[in-house]
């Protein structure tokens, strides 16, 4: 039978099916009988690489340290030192209250220290020259030069004094105590950085009355390293720690030891982050675990209040097969890939569809680019069967058609009812080239503005 016969026949088979089956085979039917000439589509290898899978979560900066600067005493604000929104280091000064009261309150306190001394100073004196009275009157009664009177009346003169002996004493120390307060309210008009890091703006003006504890003055925040929250689902954690006891936080409790900030324009930042600290408990309205972590932050670039992305590896696929994502072709809810087979003939290979990853992949012009891959396995049996049985040793020498993929099916439809009709030749092939990746052109919108539009 000649192969023109075989392809009629073919082509005859497939229109009769067309009442039977789906709006697919009509179009393999149909490039059948536009006599199968070949076609042109742009190819790329089939990638085999250990594929990093990687999440994305939300988080927001912060300090590690944050205080609300407050006074301590109350009194009019002198002085302002510092410059709004600076650096400042710890036990720099901030503020200045008016010290007067304070200072004299400090005099004060001094002074009472010294009648306090004086007092006991002076009780001292007493109690030494009740001790020698008692004494001689103690040995006076022996011989009976005193009575028992005098001498009753001199331990009790003892008693007294040292009594008055230890009131002194405790003034003293009550003295000293409040000069302690008065040196440390002194001190306190002064008002410092606590450690060191950014000042806000401040929220008083020179020559405001500030009341002790009142009024924020500014906030401060330490920022190198600066601090991330974020929050990972529940299930991620379970599935990093499947098989596992983990109590040595947060090696093995976090699915994340480093991670990279994505910052609000895009970019990712300098410096990489890590796990500082994870929560014990799972929120009950979100499923989410908080996460603590730290980044480096030396030249100060990150501020505490900003969204950021927080993207870490979190695990592998090994030896996973890539293709671009433009390469698949939907068919009554499947996916297809198609292959040059030896003969330059489409093949077809139902898929699974895995993760979709951005990843630097070989150009054909000889660059590198990056491309939206997609990991697939096979549904029926695994991609690299299915290649071997068509003539391909090798997955990473499969061409996987790019540009095409729908008349690429259509000719592989077609193909297989010729060869269910008997044909040993005449199929419809496809002339592979390098495809070529192209950035998307962006697209300016037109903005109309009030001129315009008048």
């Amino acid at each position: 039978m000649k192969a023109s016969n075989i392809v009629m026949m073919a082509l005859g088979g497939l229109v009769a099916c067309t009442t039977l089956v789906a709006c697919k085979d009509n179009a393999g039917a149909q490039a059948a009988q536009r006599g199968m000439t070949p076609i042109n589509v742009t190819v790329m290898p089939l990638q085999k690489r250990t594929v990093d899978l990687t999440s994305t979560w939300f988080g927001h900066l912060r300090g590690v340290d944050q205080a609300d600067i407050r006074p301590e005493v109350s009194g009019k604000l002198l002085e302002q030192v510092y410059w709004h929104g600076s650096l400042c280091e710890k036990d720099e000064v901030l503020f200045r209250i008016d010290p007067s009261n304070y200072q004299a309150a400090y005099d004060q306190a001094l002074a009472n220290v010294a009648a306090a001394k004086a007092g006991v100073l002076q009780a001292q004196v007493a109690d030494e020259q009740a001790q020698k009275d008692l004494e001689r009157f103690s040995a006076l009664v022996e011989s009976g030069s005193v009575s028992e009177k005098q001498f009753t009346d001199a331990q009790h003169a003892k008693r007294r004094c040292e009594a008055a002996l230890a009131m002194a004493r405790a003034q003293e120390a009550q003295a000293e105590a409040a000069t302690v307060m008065a040196r440390l309210n002194l001190e306190r008009c002064t008002i410092r950085a606590p450690f060191k890091g950014l000042a806000t703006k401040s929220n008083v003006s020179v020559g405001d009355f500030v009341a002790a504890g009142q009024v924020v003055m500014t906030r401060m925040s330490s920022i190198d390293p600066i601090r991330v929250d974020f929050s990972v689902p529940a299930r991620q954690m379970s599935q990093q720690a499947q098989g596992e006891e983990y109590y040595d936080l947060p090696d093995k409790m976090s699915p994340v030891k480093e991670f990279d900030l994505i910052l609000e324009d895009g970019s990712v930042f300098e410096h990489k982050g890590t796990v500082h600290a994870v929560d014990s408990e799972i929120s009950q309205s979100t499923g989410t675990v908080k996460f603590v972590g730290y980044v480096p932050n030396p030249q100060l670039k990150l501020r505490a209040g900003a969204a950021v992305r927080v993207q870490a590896r979190t695990g592998e696929i090994k030896d996973a097969l890539l293709v671009p994502s433009r390469a698949l072709v939907s068919s009554m809810n499947h996916r297809f890939i198609y292959v040059v087979a030896p003969d330059n003939t489409p093949l077809g290979i139902d898929v699974k569809l895995g993760k979709e990853l951005v990843l630097d992949m070989p150009n054909g012009d000889g660059t590198v680019v990056p491309m939206l891959m997609q990991v697939v396995t096979g549904t029926v049996k695994p991609i690299a069967e299915t290649l071997k049985e068509a003539g391909i040793e090798n997955v990473e020498d499969a061409q996987v058609i790019v540009g095409g993929g729908q008349m690429a099916a259509q000719y592989a439809l077609a193909n297989a009812g010729m060869r269910k009709a008997g044909a040993q030749d005449g199929f419809g092939t496809v002339v592979p080239q390098p495809f070529i990746y192209e950035k998307p052109a962006t697209t300016v919108e037109s903005v109309t503005t009030d001129n315009d539009a008048e």
